[in-house]
């Protein structure tokens, strides 16, 4: 940590190192913890938004089917009390006469005009039990002579009458309103729940002077039924919903729905064993109001999915992060590549140091033995003489390098590309490069798959030409490890002159030697600036790690094309060049 924050301007390579890739750990980490937070505050929000609109929508549903059950009892409600009668006696005020009539209430398809009807009663104060679908009282003497009547009709609608009164005498609270002496006087349908498969709705009146409790009798399935189907049938919902219907005695089964829309935009609704994926996600919970009063329904939908607008802020989102990081990793990226740089700068002062105080000492120690006739053999002082021209011509090859590193941004200025021939290039290659083979003791081997030399033209310029030839024949020399490679047949360096594979118009010098080769890993960095392979603290060899650099610039400089290649033994440099004839 001491490190990360220091002011100190000469860190270590690892230590700078170690502190961009803190900061670059630490912004990323900041910007990626913000961004996740806003898309976890924004997810809420709209997750909040969607599930408010479903309770909005399920408020609806509730307030449909009780404005459904009112609609149902305000009808029963308006039902007239005389019609609980068989027969009705209608008074004409035109003929002043009362007349007969059948109740509506007494045709059995009335009972259709909604699901679970079962029938309509009435008990006068003496618990005789009537309905008007059967014209005597019950045990009357003429319910008994009706009997006699062979019509199947008369056994039905007497059939039906004798079991809408042992449902209603199965209820307690029915049973003590009808033991009670004297009914008190209810005008409005109430509904007696006590019954776990019947609705029981009665009222109270006054007909004649006499007080009367009629009623009506429904299946509490099909009641129900016929007030949710409906209702789900006309919504509009863009989502799947599931109902569950429960009641508050628990031995009441519950009642479940589903409602969805088909391909077809049209509305299914099914009542399902149970509501599997649609119970995953409550949405709420609503009483039901008189008469279902004792129910409660209970609304679910799949697992809230993500609208378009909580898809679009995770892309956002996302990209946000994508976009971040690339930054991140990009600023890493060149951060690194500065420190590598500096380093190598670094690394480059130490070597040019140590490059041209080694031979300007040796050629000072030499030229003062020769100054002051300390020498006196002609053979001795020829050697010392090659010596000193020796290396006066590594420091001019390495001042050269210098200069057009200086000019590293724009080798342009410096080349002009023009064709010249083929065989002019070989003698090039022949003059710059035999002193420096036959120095080292190297053969050079110079091949051609063309048959005219000066018929062949490549786009070059001679000095950069030069330089290139001269830097690689340098750099395979120097690299060649004598301790390892004892053969001395692979001393030696081809030229190859021959046409680019697959390519039109191009030509492609192959210079290859027989060292010891690159790793791949060398392979990949070998044209980097101040790139040496190895360490710095255990290279043997000589250089700046410029050579090839400059190789790779000049070439492009000649809109040619360089590239390595590991070879068995060795390696290759491949130099491409334009041409023609």
């Amino acid at each position: 940590m001491k490190t990360l924050f220091s002011d100190k301007s000469l860190l270590s390579y690892s230590e700078r190192l170690k502190r961009l890739r803190w900061f670059t750990a630490l912004f990323f980490s900041l910007l990626l913890a913000s961004t996740l937070f806003s898309f976890y505050v924004i997810h809420n929000k709209i997750e909040q938004e969607q599930f408010h609109e479903y309770q909005q929508q399920v408020d609806d549903v509730t307030q449909r089917i009780n404005k459904r059950t009112f609609k149902r009892i305000a009808l029963s409600n308006a039902t007239p009390p005389a019609e609980f009668d068989y027969f009705l006696h209608l008074y004409n005020p035109a003929t002043e006469q009362l007349t007969k009539a059948i109740s509506p209430l007494a045709n059995r398809k009335k009972y259709t005009h909604f699901e679970g009807l079962i029938g309509y009663f009435q008990i006068d104060n003496n618990g005789r039990f009537n309905s008007p679908a059967w014209p005597y009282i019950l045990e009357s003497e003429r319910d008994k002579k009706a009997l006699t009547k062979p019509k199947k009709s008369n056994h039905e609608a007497r059939a039906l009458t004798i079991r809408l009164r042992e449902i209603a005498y199965q209820s307690n609270k029915l049973k003590q309103l009808v033991s009670i002496d004297g009914f008190k006087e209810k005008t409005k349908f109430e509904v007696i729940a006590d019954l776990p498969e019947y609705l029981i709705f009665y009222r109270v009146v006054e007909i004649n002077d006499e007080e009367k409790l009629q009623g009506y009798i429904v299946e509490r399935s099909g009641y129900i039924n016929d007030v949710f189907l409906p209702t789900l049938g006309n919504l509009q919902l863009k989502r799947p919903i599931g109902l569950t219907v429960t009641a508050t005695n628990h031995e009441i089964p519950n009642k479940l729905y589903t409602y969805h829309r088909n391909h077809l935009r049209q509305n299914q609704i099914e009542q399902p064993e149970c509501l599997a994926e649609l119970a995953e996600s409550n949405i709420d919970e609503h009483s039901l109001s008189w008469p279902l009063k004792s129910y409660k329904v209970s609304y679910s939908t799949y697992p809230l999915s993500l609208t378009n607008d909580a898809i679009y802020s995770i892309i956002s989102m996302i990209s946000l992060v994508i976009v971040a990081g690339l930054s991140c990793f990009g600023f890493y990226r060149i951060g690194l590549k500065q420190l590598i740089l500096a380093e190598q700068r670094l690394n480059f002062v130490s070597s040019i140091s140590h490059e041209l105080k080694t031979p300007l000492t040796s050629i000072r120690m030499y030229s003062e033995m020769l100054k002051t006739g300390q020498v006196l053999s002609a053979n001795h002082q020829k050697d010392y003489y090659d010596f000193i021209y020796s290396e006066s011509e590594r420091l001019s090859r390495l001042i050269d390098n210098i200069l057009q590193l200086s000019k590293f941004n724009q080798p342009q200025h410096n080349v002009s590309p023009e064709f010249i021939k083929l065989s002019v290039l070989i003698d090039i290659i022949q003059s710059k490069v035999s002193s420096l083979m036959i120095k080292n003791d190297f053969q050079l081997n110079i091949l051609s798959t063309f048959d005219d030399h000066d018929n062949v033209l490549l786009l070059a310029d001679i000095d950069a030409f030069s330089q290139v030839v001269i830097n690689i024949t340098d750099n395979s020399i120097k690299f060649f490890d004598s301790e390892k490679v004892t053969d001395t047949d692979r001393r030696k360096i081809d030229f190859i002159f021959q046409p680019a594979d697959k390519q039109n118009g191009l030509i492609q010098l192959q210079i290859r030697d027989y060292g010891l080769g690159i790793t791949s890993e060398q392979e990949e960095k070998i044209f980097d600036l101040f790139y040496r392979g190895g360490s710095e603290l255990t290279r043997t060899t000589q250089g700046t790690g410029i050579g090839l650099a400059l190789v790779k610039e000049l070439v492009e400089a000649q809109q040619g094309t360089i590239d390595v290649q590991r070879m068995s033994p060795g390696l290759a440099m491949n130099i491409t060049f334009k041409s023609k004839k």
